[in-house]
């Protein structure tokens, strides 16, 4: 897997979620342990899987995480990820 595609990879998918999310709707997807997924075809011609999902933090925060992978590959692998952490009033912790 080329790290440095998949980096650029998790940054706009979590740019683009940051924009787009509302604390409820995280609040929602990390009480069901919901996860979404795209397969995506990186500027390399590879396919990666993008998975994002909802983790609990201190003080009712939400982390919100995109992992990438290289399809081809086993689940050995560690995906390269990258995350965010909403507070309850919608900002987020930097």
């Amino acid at each position: 897997m080329n790290t440095q595609v998949a980096a650029e990879i998790a940054e706009e998918y979590l740019a683009r979620w940051r924009r787009l999310a509302v604390y409820s709707e995280l609040a929602v997807m990390e009480e069901n342990g919901d996860k979404d997924w795209e397969n995506v075809v990186g500027r390399n011609g590879e396919e990666h899987k993008v998975l994002m999902y909802v983790l609990p933090e201190a003080d009712d925060c939400l982390r919100m995480v995109v992992a990438v992978n290289d399809t081809r590959l086993r689940s050995a692998v560690t995906p390269l990820t990258r995350d965010a952490i909403m507070r309850p009033d919608g900002a987020y912790v930097e």
